[in-house]
């Protein structure tokens, strides 16, 4: 009896250890299954949200400089036509419904050496690039280095009324600041900045009014926080990051693709282009690119690459008392940029989403005319969005 026992208790035990072995093979089985499987479902996860929110201009950027007319396309004919009924000479770029429908080159690059623009042509963005400072503004704002309410007395407090005006406020040019005058010399982008400081007085109103002054002293703030010339900044940021290949005026001068500044419909070229003079525009126009290469900018900011939606729609937030904010002007449904430049002369207009773009690079800025009026004009016919101003 004792014997039976005995067995029945051994027997106990080994099912009992039998039982514990089994319940250990199922648990390191269910771990290795983890271990095995379980990355491979998260690593799965990023792909699927990189894929349902990648910009809707990744397929439009690639290759974007190359000359396009839209096959069967009666838009992109009628379009091309009324440029070249026009007289307009540079490189032009039509997006509709987030394809590029047209872009062509129209007139000389360089006359003298029978070189026609087309879509790599380079041209002299000018006052654009205030809008890729404000950008720069946005990402230190970000980096938590700045405020929209930061005073320029921070940075600057020699210049008069310097503790009421705020970074928000030379973002819409409604600082009430002005610049008494220009140096006459350069020697680099911090001592000319610091130049226009001194040389920076106070207008009998706070109302809007259009002041390069107020990008150029942005252009040192962000110099100040840096601690890299704005050149260097600038090249880091969208050339080196985004590769939009944007040139300053040394570069520009020797590239290729270079355009040269006309005054006349008839070739009649500037004096001279004054080199000096695009140095002492440090911020807010001395750089060239594309016109293809400037869309996609725009792209970048439309579909919240370089900035984030917040970010962007605290840039472009305007006053009520104008439309400027961020380097462009705003109204319901559209956004223009536009300058002139030494024979150059710019404009983009775009609708909130970007995949709507009239762009008119021009090589050619005659006294009295712009091309602003044309690019409105195309614009409305493609979008049915009139810009009244």
């Amino acid at each position: 009896m004792k014997r039976t026992q005995h067995y029945r208790m051994k027997n106990q035990l080994w099912r009992r250890v039998f039982v514990a072995i089994l319940v250990v093979i199922v648990l390191c089985i269910c771990s290795l299954y983890l271990i095995q499987y379980k990355p491979m479902t998260l690593n799965s996860e990023p792909k699927a949200v990189k894929h349902t929110t990648k910009p809707a201009s990744e397929g439009i950027i690639k290759n974007l400089n190359q000359n396009v007319l839209l096959k069967n396309n009666n838009l992109a004919d009628s379009f091309n036509t009324q440029l070249k009924d026009s007289g307009f000479i540079g490189t032009a770029l039509i997006v509709q419904h987030n394809h590029v429908i047209l872009q062509q080159g129209f007139g000389y690059a360089d006359k003298k050496a029978n070189r026609l623009n087309d879509a790599q042509s380079l041209y002299q963005i000018a006052s654009i690039q205030k809008g890729f400072t404000a950008t720069l503004i946005m990402q230190q704002i970000h980096a938590g280095k700045l405020q929209l309410n930061t005073p320029l007395s921070q940075y600057y407090p020699n210049i008069p009324d310097a503790d009421k005006v705020t970074i928000k406020e030379m973002l819409t040019m409604t600082s009430g600041l002005t610049e008494k005058m220009d140096a006459d010399v350069f020697t680099t982008e911090a001592e000319n900045v610091a130049f226009d400081a001194e040389h920076t007085t106070v207008l009998n109103s706070s109302n809007w009014s259009y002041q390069a002054i107020n990008y150029r002293l942005l252009s040192g703030i962000l110099m100040k926080i840096t601690h890299k010339s704005y050149s260097d900044l600038f090249h880091e940021t969208f050339n080196k990051k985004y590769h939009l290949n944007v040139l300053d005026y040394k570069d520009f001068v020797v590239d290729p693709h270079r355009t040269i500044g006309y005054k006349n419909a008839d070739y009649s070229q500037l004096a001279s282009e004054k080199p000096l003079s695009y140095a002492f525009e440090t911020g807010t126009g001395n750089m060239a690119m594309s016109a293809g290469n400037l869309y996609t900018f725009y792209r970048l900011l439309t579909d919240h690459v370089i900035l984030n939606e917040e970010l962007l729609n605290m840039m472009w937030q305007h006053p009520v008392t104008s439309n400027y904010a961020g380097g462009m002007y705003h109204y319901d449904e559209s956004s223009i940029g536009h300058g002139f430049k030494l024979g150059f002369e710019p404009t983009v207009i775009l609708t909130k989403n970007g995949q709507d773009a009239v762009i008119l690079m021009s090589n050619e800025n005659a006294r009295d005319k712009s091309w602003k009026p044309l690019a409105k004009h195309l614009f409305a016919q493609m979008t049915a969005i009139k810009i009244i101003k």
